[in-house]
C-alpha cells in the first residue's frame, strides 16, 4: 500500500497531538541573570553605587587627589561597609556569571528526577555563587593594598594580567574544565552529594579560569564606567563559555585586554 493508500486507510478520528514544547530548564536562572543586571544599573543610575574607597588623607592645606578613581569592591554601597560590598559583587556575579554556568545547571536538572530537579539546581547555584562570594571576600580584604594608588596604574595592571593569563596553559586547562560535565546519580542522598561536588568542581574550574576577569571589576571602580566594564567582560567569558573553539575566543579576549591595558596607562599621559 503506497502513501496515498496508507492515508486513505487511516480512521477518521486518527489526529496527531501537538508535540508540547520542552520546558526551558534554566529559565528561572536566565531571569535571575537579568533581574540582576537590571538591578545592578537601576543602582548605578540612581547614584546609590559610588565605588568610594579609602584615599589617603591630603596633607594641610593641599586639595585632595582627584585622579585616583574610586574602586568598587571596597565600598559598594555607601555606608554599608563590607556587607555593602559582598552584596553588591554578588549581585554582580549573578549577572556576569550565572550565564555562563547555564550549560551546567541544564545538565543538573536533565539528570536529576522531576520532583527533586529543581532542589537539584538550587544547590548546584548555591555552590557555585558561594565560591564566587569567598573570592568576592578575599578582594575586599586585599582592597587596602591598591585602595591607595593610582586607580589608572592598578586598572592598567589589572588588564595587562588578565590579557597575561588569557594566554596561559593554566587558563586553557580551566577553560576545558568548564566544559566538562559528569554523570549524576538521580536521587537520594547520592544525587544531593553529586550535585554538591559538581557545583564546587565547576565553580573551582569557572574560577580558575575567570579570577583575572574578575579582579578588574574589583580594580575599575564605580559610576558608569562600571557598567561598561561589566558588559564587555560578560561578553569576553560568555563567549568563552559558549563558542565552539573556546580557546580562539581566550585568544581574541587576551588581544582585546592588553590594548585596554594600554590604552588605560596611555589615558593619563594624554591629558
Amino acid at each position: 500500500m503506497g502513501p496515498a493508500g496508507a492515508a486513505r486507510a487511516r480512521p477518521p478520528w486518527t489526529v496527531h497531538a501537538p508535540r508540547r514544547p520542552r520546558p526551558r530548564l534554566c529559565l528561572l536562572y536566565e531571569l535571575a541573570a537579568v533581574a540582576a543586571w537590571i538591578t545592578v544599573i537601576a543602582l548605578t543610575v540612581t547614584g546609590a553605587v559610588h565605588g568610594a574607597r579609602p584615599q589617603a588623607p591630603a596633607p594641610a592645606g593641599e586639595a585632595p587627589h582627584h585622579h585616583t578613581a574610586p574602586s568598587h569592591a571596597a565600598h559598594a554601597v555607601p555606608g554599608a561597609g563590607v556587607v555593602g560590598g559582598l552584596a553588591m559583587w554578588t549581585l554582580m556575579c549573578v549577572a556576569m556569571m550565572l550565564p555562563a554556568a547555564l550549560p551546567a545547571l541544564a545538565h543538573v536538572g536533565a539528570n536529576s528526577l522531576r520532583r527533586r530537579r529543581q532542589r537539584a539546581m538550587a544547590g548546584f547555584a548555591a555552590v557555585y555563587l558561594a565560591m564566587w562570594t569567598g573570592y568576592g571576600a578575599l578582594l575586599l580584604a586585599l582592597a587596602p593594598l591598591w585602595s591607595r594608588l593610582p586607580a589608572d596604574a592598578v586598572l592598567a595592571c589589572a588588564l595587562a594580567l588578565a590579557a597575561g593569563w588569557q594566554r596561559t596553559v593554566h587558563k586553557r586547562r580551566a577553560l576545558r574544565d568548564c566544559h566538562r560535565s559528569s554523570p549524576l546519580p538521580a536521587g537520594g542522598l547520592r544525587a544531593l552529594a553529586g550535585t554538591g561536588r559538581f557545583g564546587l568542581r565547576h565553580g573551582g574550574a569557572c574560577l580558575r579560569s575567570c579570577w583575572a576577569l574578575m579582579l578588574v571589576m574589583a580594580v575599575a571602580g564605580g559610576g558608569p564606567g562600571m557598567l561598561g566594564w561589566m558588559a564587555a567582560l560578560t561578553a569576553i567569558v560568555t563567549a568563552e563559555r559558549f563558542a565552539r573553539t573556546p580557546r580562539r575566543s581566550a585568544n581574541l579576549a587576551a588581544a582585546a585586554l592588553a590594548a585596554a591595558a594600554l590604552a588605560v596607562a596611555l589615558t593619563p599621559a594624554l591629558t
